[in-house]
Formats: structure tokens, sequence, C-alpha cells
């Protein structure tokens, strides 16, 4: 991999309240838009230059993402932005550079972002991960689906708990989501779009991040479901199919992982288009490996050789991962047979979103032999991660 141009020298630290002001006129000048209410105290990064003047910036989201049933502590990036009047002289890469390094600093070993060039981030070592897809779906076609619609209503600040549940339940069963505190959906914005569908005995059975507006041309409202959680999708569509039953509903949309069951769960589809991609970076090969929370019948070895001249320049991370009893334990040393990549295959590798097969067949991947790629598979697990509109970066 061939790193790129960047300004080695920039000057970067943690902005304080004094510096926030002229953060957000960089990030207002570099995006064109108001930038009033980003940023904040302790997350925000900004390089200066030689002469000492604030020429970029970025924000971080400290948190932990689920990681099927393991949480790995993560750095979500946002906001990266450059004063035009100093942009091409390497001044963002510098600050990606150094924030790598900072993070990796404050114990977080993933960082996702919502990337405006997959190949300058690439450069980085980020890598494409998966799309968030956007389904629109007639409400007659819904109303013909083999559910019963039931009690749909506003949460309110009871449901709290449940929703919590809900929500950690199916996240689980994916990659990227942000581990969530209770308190989360007690906060006033979210819990304005907040949904519940309530159990046919008791309890609740499905919760929704839904947004209801009136549509622009013509009668009606339009329905768009931001975030669908639990983990039965019988409770799921049972949920959409009483909201396709409010009144005046003519529009149906839903902002969904790409594996959902949605996709197929009709014969006919107004739309589907990608909306969002998320791009990912592993940034700490080992610790991130031993956070992994394996099935606990498997029992494997798998060495890994990664390229990351962010982090090594001078040769190859090398590690072994030793997988057991649903644990994972990983030594600074590989194998002869280690499967051989950059961070970004690496990445995707540990992500799901590519097979130890695919990699090499994409010419990404030496080492090891087929029986070593499906023992990497089976450790990393498959799953291919999803972040909504919600997450931080």
């Amino acid at each position: 991999m061939e790193p790129p141009h960047y300004n080695k020298e920039l000057d970067v630290r943690i902005l304080g309240a004094d510096d926030l002001p002229q953060a957000r006129q960089v990030a207002g000048r570099a995006f064109g838009e108001h930038c009033e209410d980003w940023y904040g105290t302790e997350t925000t990064l900004g390089g200066f230059d030689r002469d000492g003047t604030l020429v970029c910036s970025l924000d971080y989201q400290p948190e932990s993402l689920w990681w099927g049933p393991a949480q790995i502590p993560a750095g979500a990036i946002g906001g990266v932005a450059t004063d035009p009047k100093h942009q091409g002289r390497g001044h963002a890469g510098g600050l990606m550079v150094q924030a790598i390094h900072y993070l990796r600093e404050q114990g977080c070993y993933l960082c996702p972002l919502w990337p405006f060039s997959y190949r300058w981030y690439g450069k980085f070592g980020w890598a494409y991960q998966a799309p968030v897809l956007e389904l629109k779906v007639w409400p007659d076609l819904v109303r013909q689906a083999d559910a019963a619609p039931g009690m749909v209503r506003r949460a309110t600040t009871d449901d709290a708990t449940t929703v919590h549940q809900l929500y950690t339940d199916g996240a689980q069963l994916r990659n990227g989501q942000s581990v969530r505190s209770e308190s989360f959906w007690q906060k006033e914005n979210i819990l304005r779009e907040l949904w519940v569908l309530e159990g046919e005995s008791s309890g609740l059975d499905c919760c929704a991040l839904v947004k209801l507006e009136n549509m622009q041309r013509g009668q009606g409202r339009k329905v768009t479901v931001r975030e669908l959680h639990g983990a039965f999708f019988a409770s799921q569509l049972r949920l959409v199919r009483s909201l396709a039953e409010l009144d005046g509903v003519v529009s149906l949309n839903f902002e969904l992982p790409a594996g959902s069951l949605f996709l197929q769960a009709f014969p006919e589809r107004f739309d589907i288009a990608v909306n969002q991609a998320m791009d990912l970076r592993v940034l700490h090969v080992e610790q991130a490996l031993g956070h992994l929370k394996p099935p606990d019948d498997l029992r494997t070895q798998v060495s890994f050789e990664v390229i990351d001249w962010v982090i090594g320049a001078d040769k190859p991370l090398a590690v072994t991962a030793h997988a057991e009893g649903g644990q994972v334990e990983v030594v600074d040393r590989a194998n002869k047979d280690a499967l051989r990549c950059d961070i970004n295959t690496f990445t995707r590798l540990y992500a799901g979103s590519l097979t130890a097969a695919q990699a090499r067949e994409l010419g990404c991947l030496e080492g090891g032999d087929p029986a070593v790629g499906t023992a990497c598979d089976a450790l990393l697990y498959g799953r291919v991660p999803y972040r909504s509109w919600v997450e931080a970066g």
C-alpha cells in the first residue's frame, strides 16, 4: 500500500471551548452549511499549520459497537472539514493519521464513518463495508401481507427498558450498531419518533423510529421507518402492517440493512436504492481480534500478517488468534501459514463483507491454504455491518 501525501508537521490537538467557534467556521466554509451546533469540547481534534492557524477539524464519538454478541470499543469519526483556503496541502490527511493514533491511545479498536470519498479514506485504511438500503413499498402491498395488524402507538418514557432490550436483541444479530444505554431512548428527539407494537398477550413485541410527514405533492401522509428493532421478522412485519393502517398513509419507506427480509417480503416493490454506506477501519488488529465472541464450539487458530503503514510502516503486523470456548486469545506473532493482506482487506474480512476465498479471488489476500481460509471465516463469523442514520460518524 502506497501511503498518500499528507502534512507530517500538522499540529493536532484536542480543541477547547475557545477554539470551537473557529472550528465551526472551518466546517461551515468547507460544507457550505450552518454548523453552529457541530463539535464539542473533549471530542474535537483540530489541526494547526505552522502559523498557528486552525485549518482542519473533526469530531469523534467514543462508544462501543455490537459485534454480534461482543462489544468492541470504538470511536466514530464525523465532521471532517478543511478550510477551503487551505485545501490541497495534505492537512486533512495529517489530521486523519494523527486521529488514528489518538483513538488507539484512547482504547478504540474500530472506527466507522460516513465517507465523502471511498478512495480518499481508503488511502488511510478505511474500507467500504455495507450499504443502507432504502425500500419503497406501496401501502396496499403491505396491507396484503400475511400478518394481522396490531396496536401501535407512540412510545413513552415508561417503555425505555423494553425498547432498549428489543434494540439490543436486534443489534446483536449483526455488526456495527452502537451499544446504547437505556437513557438513549428517553432523549426528546428520539422519543418523538419512537413507536412500539404492543404484544398480543402482554409487553412489547417490536419498536421502530418512525417519521410521519405530509406528502409534498398530493394528499395523505408518508411513513418512513428509520430504524426497526427486535429479533423476529414476524413481529417487525406486524408492526409495519400496523403502520400501513394509520389514517391517511399513502407512502411507506424503509431504511434497512442489506440482509433484511423485507427486501424479499413483497412480490412487488415500488423502488430499492442505496441510501448511504459505511466505511470502517480496524485501528488495533490484536485488540479487535481479542474482543470477539465466537461460537462456544469453535476451536481454531488463524495467523495474520497485516500491512498498515499508519501503525507499522516498517513491517507487517503479525498476530495469531486462538479461539476456544467462546473466547479468543491473541499473541503477537504469526505462523508460516499466515494470511497476508493490507489493513483495508483485513477490515473487510473482520467485518464479514468478504470471505477469505473472495479476497483471494480479488487478489488482495495471500498465504495460508483453503483450510486456513475456512478457519478465518469461522472465526470472524461473517456478519455484515449495519449502521443507521442515528449512529455517530
